[in-house]
């Protein structure tokens, strides 16, 4: 079997000419992914707020309201699902004179899925892209060329990232962080905007149709694209997000702020939360109980976190806010239980978009084989 990776191979022996190299130990070496990182993503797109006190839908009353599962026989919401994977390596170390840096690899994917009439799903698009991560300030401008030079002569093959410069995401690395942590960060940026790719060039072809994308609309690249289209199809469905943000519940004297613990530990099984405003009204967010706590550890469990982008800035219809979120009581079934740690806020279309992402990258196997073979001279 032709080594998949072979034009990898080769900008590796190149840079291990031109600077000590030394590799993983056993090969390459899996980077892998921490549970809280989702948490931590839903605070970086946002982190200047951690206070919400308006409350931006036109029924400003009661904190939480029943949605009802929509069931696709009644009425056939959402249409396409957006989910995006990736894996990420660590290849070795470049040492160069006094300055060294980590080397990663990485395979970056998304996938979007429709469902038909029927129920049947099929896939309508799925991109991957290779990453080759080093510190750009780590090494000389010489070496820096060098891979430059070799990376471009694979055409699309593989992109070159320096993952030293900052993003919404990594600028809140402090200077001491491990370098490895912030490849991983970077990797996770490069992930969303692959994502923001697929859904802005899939807006103009939706009609009736919604979109379902896993992962948080604040995202600046996705923000910045979705503020551009005056009506909005598009929703996101965060599994897992912050816990640190607070509420104002009220107004004047009697006015009540209460941590995400209580504001959900009260939110009944198939009911929201009123929708609260992000980013001087750009985003609405709010939160869906899908499953009754009753059967799960604590209240943040079965919850999902959906955010849906408001370019007028205005007061968003409640029944808008009660149809989506019905819609996405809908989908809680089938469950990949025992499958995802995140079974109890999955929302099956969307784990079937991920599963397609990871069949079409590489296996774990394939890498470590075909980047140990990079290291022979």
């Amino acid at each position: 079997m032709p080594n998949p990776l072979e034009g990898l191979s080769s900008v590796l022996k190149r840079l291990s000419n031109q600077a000590s190299f030394l590799p993983a130990t056993g090969g390459a070496v899996e980077d892998l992914l921490h549970p809280e990182v989702e948490e931590r993503e839903d605070k970086w797109v946002n982190m200047e707020e951690r206070v919400f006190d308006a409350i931006i839908e036109t029924k400003q009353k009661p904190l939480y309201r029943p949605v009802p599962p929509l069931h696709r026989s009644e009425q056939h919401f959402f249409r396409y699902f957006l989910d995006g994977s990736f894996r990420s390596y660590f290849v070795g170390t470049v040492i160069e004179h006094d300055r060294d840096t980590p080397v990663h690899f990485a395979q970056i994917g998304a996938a979007i899925i429709k469902r038909e009439d029927e129920g049947d799903v099929k896939v309508e698009r799925v991109e991957v892209k290779n990453l080759l991560l080093l510190a750009k300030d780590r090494l000389s401008q010489a070496v820096w060329k060098t891979l430059q030079d070799e990376i471009s002569k694979l055409g699309r093959g593989v992109e070159l990232v320096d993952f030293a410069t900052k993003d919404q995401f990594t600028q809140y690395f402090s200077a001491e962080a491990d370098p490895r942590t912030k490849a991983a960060g970077k990797v996770r940026y490069k992930m969303r905007e692959l994502e923001e790719k697929l859904t802005i060039e899939k807006i103009p072809t939706l009609k009736d149709e919604w979109m379902a994308i896993d992962g948080s609309l604040m995202f600046q690249p996705l923000l910045n694209g979705l503020m551009q289209f005056s009506e909005q199809r598009v929703v996101g469905i965060s599994k897992s997000f912050r816990r640190d943000p607070q509420f104002t519940i009220g107004r004047g004297p009697r006015a009540e702020r209460i941590n995400i613990i209580e504001l959900l530990a009260g939110l009944p099984h198939e009911h929201r939360t009123a929708a609260f405003s992000a980013l001087g009204g750009k985003v609405a967010f709010w939160y869906v109980r899908i499953r009754e706590q009753k059967h799960l550890d604590y209240p943040l469990m079965g919850v999902v976190k959906v955010e849906l982008v408001n370019p007028s800035q205005e007061g968003i219809d409640s029944e808008l806010i009660d149809l989506i979120s019905r819609a996405i009581v809908a989908e809680r079934s089938v469950t990949p239980y025992g499958l995802d740690r995140r079974w109890h806020a999955c929302l099956y279309p969307i784990y079937l978009a991920e599963v397609v992402v990871k069949n079409a990258l590489l296996s774990r196997e394939v890498i470590r084989a075909a980047l140990r073979w990079s290291l022979v001279k």
